[in-house]
């Protein structure tokens, strides 16, 4: 029989009576009045109260079975007697805080919570009741036993009672009886849906991702051409043509904004997706990489025309601030250059064509050496700034260098200038017609010079003077001697090779001289004044008087530069440091250390201890100027012993390329030669030198004076009576001097064997001969680390091949750069040696 259907009566939600709502209740206003004057507590019991007596009053008492319900409370939730009521706040005319936007979208992202009539479902569960007879026990335990550990889940045996879909016996005790959803096909439907949804997703992401890469191939030739035209942008702004600069910079962005439009937007989803996926997203992400570091490069290179342009419009201002302009743009663009060297990094180059992997490689080491190339511009402009842009007056001497005649600074000092500056503009310049020769009659001292320089001269004068390897020792002593004869002082000495003015002719362009006649371009200028001085004008007083008229001429274009050539005289005077055919020593300690950082000032540098060091100087004595056909390589080898000892063995092959005919340059090369090593090592073996004969010597007047400053850098240790060689400590180094002659046409070779008063092998501590801690720890029973740095000499071309030969049983683990080359036992690097060079190797021993 169906049960009757009961009519559904409102009732209020504040007293559960019907007749009235919730805001006509009596009993709510009352409540209300009373929490004004009482406290939250007391309103909060007589609310309990008025809930507990109107819920007996509404549901009759019956004899239930013994259930176990969650209670649950209707009724007014206590209120704080701080709390005021706004109910009638919304008639007012005021704006209530709905208002707000920010408040409304807040309100709008709730859910409303869906309330469910527990009374209804207590009294259907009542009536339910009435229909079971059998009863479960609750205190019948169902037991298992085993002998023996079993891992396998016991056979529970349930009794075959019906139970009400909404009830769990066993887990009545803790939970509320809730009804769950009963059986539906529809939701079968759903999940089967959802399922088979999943397993076929990833079918259109593959799709699509097979889409991207077929069409990414596109990008990459987009991207290619982009950056080709970001390579002429970069080319072109560095040789002042900012017209071509700026077109092709414009051709870049575009074409980067085409493969942008691809991955960025017609597949930014899709692309975000497949970026976090293992194995291919790195397709993506690499892409991604590519376009940043090509956007960074373009927006870099606006910056530089940027400040060609601005440096254009202040042509007036002096050369030193018209640098200070440029350097500020390019402070600007060095950091967007190193945001896209990160991006250029982190790009597998699994994603170019296997023709292009290999060249990508390359362009990313290039890149690497542009943007350190870019750091030292700014640094050099600094530097450029700090010695020519000051207020006050400053004097410096400009030292000339022929390097076609070797001297240990960079050549023969045939010229000099007294240079004056001030607020960064040449105030006065002063070169002598005769060159350093007209020093010889202003000296009122007459020093005995070392001994090699006797060779030519028994009187120490000021074109022999740069004999110190060490530039800042020869400048004092070229300042002193200076001082002396022409009373003047110095803020700093500037040396000068002859290849320089082939670098400052390459950006300013020929020099014409109408007094002379001449032409000179950068191809021609050092032939046609070899040739005018030492040949054709040799009967003048002052043969070197063209020398003087070029260099000033060069000097006031300098002054007087054009904005769009400063990036190139930038990049042609930093190549000239930093393979030390510019030298610049200063009086002011701040200015000189910050020079000396960058290794600009051609001082002998002070090794770690326990570093291996090695500079080969070279002096022409009375050989003319053939070292203008000379080509040198030195074979250095480093044998480390058993014990740690390391024998060096140092082999300087020399080659004479010229003519005999030839004037100059087919003279034969006589060289006086020392190598500087580690101070404290011992000469074990020297040969293969050739002397000068003995009569051709100068023998210095005995009333000559010694000059202190040699004496005190210079210290005898004696000569080796085997090998003749002459033995000196020098600027913390140990100096081993000899003869070699080459003549034209034939080569020579000298050798030098000495041992390293280090070791340089570290063995395992008595502590830790733990068998167990050395098999846990992998500690090698010896472990080596061998440092060597090689000094290049101003002016000299040269190439260097070390190797590093360990006994048999060595391994190597681990090499300073790439050029480094491992064998069983032993290690090689070879380079040329265009500026100063560090190498290290680590090797270890087990046995």
């Amino acid at each position: 029989m169906a049960k009757k259907r009961s009519r559904t009566v409102q009732t209020c939600t504040g007293c559960n009576k019907t007749g009235h709502n919730k805001r006509r209740c009596p009993l709510v206003s009352k409540t209300q009045k009373k929490g004004k004057t009482h406290s939250s507590k007391k309103t909060s019991r007589s609310s309990s109260q008025i809930q507990s007596t109107e819920s007996s009053s509404s549901i009759p008492q019956k004899h239930l079975p013994k259930q176990h319900y969650v209670p649950v409370k209707f009724g007014i939730p206590p209120q704080s007697e701080y709390v005021v009521d706004l109910s009638h706040s919304a008639q007012n005319d005021q704006p209530s805080i709905e208002a707000i936007h920010s408040f409304r979208e807040k309100i709008a992202t709730v859910t409303q919570r869906r309330t469910v009539d527990f009374a209804a479902t207590v009294r259907a569960s009542t009536q339910s009741q009435k229909s079971i007879q059998q009863t479960i026990p609750r205190n019948k335990k169902i037991s298992t036993q085993s002998r023996r550990m079993s891992f396998r889940m016991p056979k529970v045996s349930i009794p075959p009672f019906r139970f009400p879909r909404y009830r769990f016996p066993s887990f009545r005790i803790s939970f509320p009886k809730i009804p769950l959803p009963t059986f539906s096909s529809r939701r079968v439907a759903i999940g089967l849906g959802v399922i088979i949804l999943c397993g076929i997703l990833p079918l259109p992401v593959f799709t699509m991702y097979q889409h991207i890469r077929e069409e990414s191939d596109n990008v990459i030739a987009v991207s290619t051409d982009a950056f080709l035209s970001l390579q002429e942008s970069t080319a072109a702004a560095m040789h002042a043509d900012t017209q071509t600069a700026e077109q092709s910079l414009q051709d870049a962005l575009s074409q980067f904004a085409q493969a942008e439009n691809f991955v960025e937007k017609d597949h930014r989803i899709l692309a975000d997706v497949l970026s976090n996926l293992p194995f291919i997203g790195y397709h993506v992400s690499s892409r991604r990489a590519i376009l940043s570091a090509g956007q960074q490069i373009a927006l870099g290179n606006t910056y530089i025309i940027k400040g060609i342009n601005d440096a254009k419009t202040t042509e007036d201002l002096p050369m030193t601030e018209r640098l200070s302009i440029m350097t500020a743009h390019l402070q600007q663009a060095l950091p967007q250059y190193e945001e896209a060297q990160r991006a250029l990094v982190s790009v597998n180059p699994a994603i170019l064509p296997k023709d292009q992997q290999q060249l990508y490689g390359q362009f990313l080491l290039l890149y690497s050496a542009f943007v350190d190339d870019m750091h030292d511009l700014t640094d050099l402009s600094r530097v450029v700034y700090d010695v020519f842009g000051g207020d006050d007056f400053q004097r410096f001497l400009i030292l000339f260098q022929n390097n076609n005649e070797i001297r240990p600074t960079g050549g023969f000092i045939g010229s000099f200038a007294m240079l004056d500056t001030q607020k960064g503009r040449i105030k006065n310049i002063t070169i002598p017609g005769g060159g350093s020769y007209d020093v010889q009659g202003q000296l009122d001292t007459y020093l005995i010079p070392p001994i090699p320089l006797q060779l030519v001269n028994g009187r120490w004068e000021f074109q022999d003077i740069n004999w110190f390897f060490d530039f800042p020792t020869s400048a004092r002593k070229a300042e002193s001697f200076i001082s002396r004869a022409r009373g003047t002082t110095f803020d700093g000495t500037i040396a000068i090779n002859a290849t320089v003015i082939e670098r400052l002719l390459r950006v300013l362009g020929p020099v014409q001289s109408s007094e002379y006649n001449m032409l000179l371009d950068a191809d021609t200028v050092l032939p046609t004044l070899q040739s005018y001085v030492e040949d054709t004008h040799t009967d003048e007083k002052a043969p070197k008087k063209i020398l003087s008229d070029i260099l000033d001429q060069i000097l006031v274009a300098m002054q007087d530069i054009k904005p769009e050539q400063m990036l190139s005289l930038l990049k042609e005077l930093h190549e000239a440091l930093t393979q030390k055919e510019i030298q610049v020593a200063l009086k002011d300690a701040a200015s000189n250390a910050r020079l000396a950082s960058f290794g600009w000032t051609g001082s002998v540098v002070q090794t770690a201890p326990r570093q291996d060091y090695l500079a080969v100087v070279a002096t022409n004595l009375q050989g003319e100027k053939s070292d203008a056909r000379m080509t040198q390589s030195i074979e250095h080898t480093a044998n480390v012993q058993d014990d740690g000892s390391v024998i060096v063995q140092v082999d300087v092959h020399r080659t004479h390329a010229g003519d005999p005919n030839e004037a100059h340059y087919g003279a034969s090369n006589i060289t006086y030669m020392r190598i500087y090593v580690p101070q404290g090592a011992v000469l074990l073996d020297a040969g293969g030198f050739t002397y000068p004969p003995e009569d051709a010597f100068h023998v210095p007047e005995s009333w000559y004076s010694e000059d202190t400053d040699l004496a005190n850098i210079e210290k005898e240790v004696g000569v080796d009576r085997d090998t003749g060689t002459r033995i000196t400590n020098e600027f913390g180094k140990t100096v081993f001097g000899n003869w070699m002659i080459v003549p034209a046409g034939e080569s020579r070779d000298i050798w030098f064997t000495y041992r390293l008063p280090f070791s340089v092998v570290d063995t395992k501590q008595q502590s830790d001969t733990n068998i167990v801690t050395e098999f846990l720890r992998h500690q090698p029973d010896a472990v080596s680390r061998y440092s060597l740095l090689v000094q290049k000499q101003s002016g000299v071309e040269s190439t260097i091949m070390s190797t590093v030969q360990y006994p048999s049983y060595w391994i190597p683990k681990w090499r300073s750069d790439d050029d480094v080359i491992f064998t069983s036992n032993s290690a090689r690097m070879t380079s040329e040696l265009q500026t100063d060079r560090v190498f290290g190797v680590a090797f270890e021993t087990r046995t």
